[in-house]
């Protein structure tokens, strides 16, 4: 997972989404990784869901000691954009400090800002916010539109210096424009990821316009709402949410369409009599309902739809095929054949032939000619004998051939005739189906097939079997009948079960990751507002903090910020002190101290260390600013510049006259317009001149005693000198970005000016530069006066004015 370090310096927020799943019990390791895949990316929660993700490993402890490189503004170009028609260029100091850029309404000099904006950002807050199509296409400036092109000039410490960029073609719309940047020594890329501060724009948006300030306020509470949750770096917790909550719902249809099914097909079985459906309400009625049972009964293999395949077998009931009348005609002839052949003489005739074939077997037995009768003892049993013995026995046994075989065909008439009979099915009375025929033909049945003899078996054939099948007949047709009223409901009933238990099926091999998904969804949407809480509380802190000096005169103070609800009711809740009143601070605020207030709760986000911006960017922050606000203001202002660059954009004197009146150390900048939008931009005081300027004023003011004079000019001369030479020093260290720490550090370690004229010079304390110095004969006068006399005192002309002023020029310049 990626590493991020939110806006307020805690540690990375993978590492604390680890501690808090150990630390819960309630959650089991699926989940927890399923958490942890969601809060990286789609494809790591789908592989975790499918079983194809290596074991989640917790993230080894990280240190978030090291701010990121910081990058100062130096220079904003600007052609063709907005107010500015020619090229205009707005150099700034790149190291920390306040700087002030001043101009009349129309002046061009937000036309900067905006610029600075479009280029870093790819929109304005003050066209995506007007409505109007005015605004879009007024982005071109009317009196020199081409070239159109804007670049930035950064300083970055520890690493190259940076620009970037946007150009337009003489055809192309606003969103046409072609954003590049630039790293020194490298190839130009297409936009600002290269440079890794895409994120970082969005949390630290180090650009805040009045525009903006007033909008985040006077929106609805949602929108400040996700103008706050933005700074917290929650985009991961929030993701997965979002990640979880889509693949909880996708997945969980499978199981809400099954139950759908299931409770519709409860309904629509409720009071219909059908055997197989009133079966089926039986099983579908427990919750724990077995699944190949409800299958089983559908497809019909299971039985507990008897009386349906009773009704099937009844209509589907073949008797053999063999005409009754014709099977009676046959066995009656033949038992008449069989009562000629069968008399005494045929019986006596059988009994003689076994006897003769008796005796013939025993004369042969003996072996020799003639024997003895063995049943009379006097007669011989001779060649003669036997030959008339075997005529004898050939005769009756035609007559005993011509008498089995009819009585063998009666055998098989009567076998034929009974199992005819026996073939009517035994239909038993069925419990759920009624039939009006069933009991005529049972009784019929019973009679037909009642034990009988052979002899009046045709009779049974002729008169009997023909009722008992025509009894049967009616009872298959309504057998038919009530099978067709049966398949009428139950055959779409049937495919709407086998239906729903395909959708059951599926369901129950998605009911586990369902659970899991639950679980994690659950815990990431409970945790979400604990993690919101603990990254807001720092910013409210600050907020806070920066609202004590802003307030100044105010009865309003701010005691909690929160942010509550989510998705359609999120709102964020101001609650503060009215003269030490609860009451909700937006409520009571004026506009000024709206305005104040949107400064506090969103400079915290531009001076996190976590921030690769060591600038921040004010648009007339002060237009609904009373008095004492603006003193307030700079109060911020200064302490925000011991670390970071200050640049205020401000068609309102006030700001730039509170600094001078409170020598306030600021750079101050003045625009002007000129026409054909031909930008002019010059210094207005900076500190060191500023000081030459004191320094003037006091050598002429003739109310000023003398002893005063020459104590308190040399201590100008000095600071002017100094102030200078700092600018100097910083300016050059950050443009071959040396770290700022570093830089403040060295300079702090020398304190005697010779030395820190000679980091200025040369980048070394111990540096000579008396060839610097008396290269210029007014450059050691002045040094003169602002050391030696800063101790011991000394006069101060009007022409040592002018020496210190040429020598300040000289160093600010680097000559």
């Amino acid at each position: 997972m990626t590493q991020t370090i939110d806006t307020i310096g805690q540690k990375p927020l993978a590492e604390t989404v680890w501690e808090l799943l150990d630390d819960d019990t309630d959650i089991n390791d699926e989940a927890k990784y399923v958490v942890i895949a969601a809060m990286e990316s789609e494809q790591a929660l789908a592989e975790q869901l499918g079983g194809k993700a290596s074991p989640q490993q917790r993230p080894e402890p990280t240190e978030t000691e090291a701010e990121p490189a910081g990058a100062f503004l130096r220079r904003i170009i600007v052609s063709g954009f907005r107010g500015i028609g020619p090229e205009a260029s707005l150099d700034i100091t790149p190291f920390p400090g306040i700087t002030i850029v001043s101009g009349r309404n129309g002046s061009g000099k937000s036309s900067f800002a905006e610029a600075l904006e479009y280029a870093l950002t790819g929109e304005s807050y003050r066209w995506r916010a007007k409505k109007s199509q005015l605004w879009a296409d007024s982005w071109r400036n009317l009196h020199h539109g081409n070239p159109c092109e804007v670049q930035v000039d950064f300083t970055v410490e520890d690493g190259p210096s940076t620009s970037i960029g946007a150009s337009w073609s003489a055809e192309a719309n606003l969103d046409d424009a072609k954003r590049w940047s630039q790293r020194k020594g490298e190839k130009r890329q297409t936009g600002v990821d290269a440079l890794g501060w895409s994120t970082a724009v969005e949390i630290h948006r180090p650009i805040l316009s009045y525009d903006e300030i007033g909008g985040l306020l006077e929106q609805e509470p949602s929108k400040l709402y996700d103008a706050l949750d933005k700074l917290l770096a929650l985009d991961e917790v929030l993701d997965a949410e979002t990640r979880l909550t889509a693949e909880y719902t996708a997945r969980r249809q499978a199981r809400k369409t099954a139950n759908d099914a299931r409770a519709g097909l409860k309904k629509a079985v409720v009071g219909i009599d059908d055997p197989a459906v009133v079966a089926l309400a039986k099983i579908l009625r427990p919750n724990k309902y077995d699944l190949d049972a409800i299958a089983n009964l559908v497809s019909g293999v299971s039985g507990q739809h008897g009386g349906v395949d009773a009704l099937r077998a009844i209509v589907e009931h073949q008797q053999p095929d063999v005409e009754a009348s014709a099977l009676a005609a046959q066995l009656r002839d033949a038992l008449v054949n069989l009562r000629t052949l069968a008399d005494s003489t045929l019986e006596r005739a059988e009994q003689r032939t076994q006897l003769l074939s008796a005796a013939l077997e025993f004369r042969t037995a003996s072996g020799t000619g003639s024997v003895t009768c063995p049943v009379c003892e006097q007669g011989v049993l001779d060649a003669q004998w036997e030959a008339h013995a075997r005529e004898v026995i050939d005769q009756e046994n035609e007559q005993l051939a011509l008498y089995r075989e009819a009585r063998q065909s009666i055998q098989q008439l009567e076998r034929s005739a009974r199992n005819l009979l026996s073939s009517l099915p035994d239909i038993a009375p069925l419990d759920d189906v009624e039939l009006a025929s069933l009991d005529a033909y049972r009784a019929a049945r019973a009679e037909a097939v009642e034990a009988v003899a052979v002899e009046e078996l045709p009779l049974y054939l002729e008169e009997k079997l023909p009722a008992v099948q025509a009894a049967l007949g009616a009872v298959q047709a309504e057998a038919a009948a009530a099978l067709d009223e049966h398949q009428s409901v139950w055959a779409p009933m049937a495919e709407r079960t086998m239906e729903w238990v395909a959708l059951e099926r599926t369901a129950r091999e998605t009911d586990d990751i369902v659970a899991i998904l639950d679980t994690a969804k659950k815990w990431v949407s409970n945790n979400a507002q604990l993690l919101r809480e603990q990254r807001l509380e720092p910013i409210a802190e600050g907020a806070r903090a920066i609202w004590a000096q802003l307030r100044q005169e105010s009865d309003v103070d701010v005691s909690t910020i929160t942010l509550e609800g989510k998705r359609t009711h999120r709102k964020a809740i101001l609650q503060g002190t009215v003269d030490g009143e609860p009451a909700g601070a937006l409520s009571v605020m004026s506009q000024g101290e709206l305005h104040a207030l949107a400064l506090a709760l969103f400079l915290p986000r531009a001076t996190a260390s976590s921030s690769p911006f060591r600038f921040i960017v004010l648009d007339d922050p002060i237009q609904a600013m009373d008095p004492a606000k603006i003193d307030g203001f700079l109060n911020v202002l200064r302490d925000l510049a011991k670390t970071r660059q200050i640049i205020v954009f401000s068609h309102d004197d006030r700001l730039a006259t509170a600094i001078r009146q409170q020598s306030i150390e600021a750079h101050l900048i003045e625009v002007s317009r000129e026409s054909g939008s031909r930008l002019v931009v010059k210094p207005a005081e900076d500190p060191a001149r500023r000081y030459v300027e004191d320094a003037y004023a006091v050598v002429v003011d003739d109310n000023v005693p003398d002893d005063v004079k020459q104590r308190a000019c040399p201590a100008l001369f000095r600071l002017a000198i100094e102030s200078a030479a700092r600018q100097r020093f910083f300016t050059c260290r950050n443009a071959e970005g040396e770290s700022q720490r570093e830089s403040e550090k060295l300079w702090s370690d020398f304190t005697k000016m010779n030395q820190r004229v000679a980091l200025a010079l040369e980048g070394d304390a111990g540096a000579n530069i008396s060839g610097w110095r008396s290269w210029r004969d007014y450059r050691g006068p002045a040094l003169f006066i602002a050391n030696k006399g800063t101790h011991e005192g000394a006069v101060v002309t009007q022409d040592n004015i002018r020496d210190l002023r040429k020598t300040v020029a000289d160093l600010l310049e680097g000559k």
